[in-house]
């Protein structure tokens, strides 16, 4: 019983430890973005609900990470990767969710060129990761 306690104690310790160096060292545009997301929703009549999955990654980490790109904007804290729980408001996740993402991000890029990014998706392989980041360079992927 202790050893599960003391398992338990550590996983969430280097959950906690990896949360707090994904999200300090973020870049303040796309902290910017992600606030601009969630407002623009709102304003929308959305309800979202998601959280950060990951955001700022060192070098070392990128590579252990299976659909990284090799010189991914995580490693420069310029991209971000949600966990999308609901965004239209009825309590269940659907692809309806991430088209709601997609058209809003891509809205906000046409509107405001200097937080413009990329998209990305993973239906294939995390359905529920949704990506954007702030480097400057239109494009949208599907994994």
């Amino acid at each position: 019983m202790k050893a599960f306690a003391f398992a338990i104690l550590l996983a969430g310790l280097l959950a906690g430890g990896y949360y707090w160096i994904s999200y300090s060292k973020l870049s303040p545009d796309v902290q910017r973005k992600e606030k601009a997301l969630n407002k623009a929703l709102r304003k929308q009549g959305y309800k979202p609900h998601y959280f950060l999955l990951s955001g700022y990654r060192p070098h070392w980490l990128n590579q252990l990470m299976p659909l990284a790109a090799k010189n991914s904007d995580h490693q420069g804290g310029k991209a971000i990767d949600l966990f999308v729980i609901d965004i239209d408001g009825n309590g269940k996740f659907e692809t309806q969710d991430l088209a709601i993402l997609v058209k809003t991000v891509d809205g906000m890029d046409r509107n405001n060129p200097g937080q413009k990014g990329g998209v990305g998706l993973y239906q294939q392989s995390f359905s529920r990761m949704f990506h954007f980041d702030v480097s400057g360079r239109h494009r949208h992927w599907n994994y």
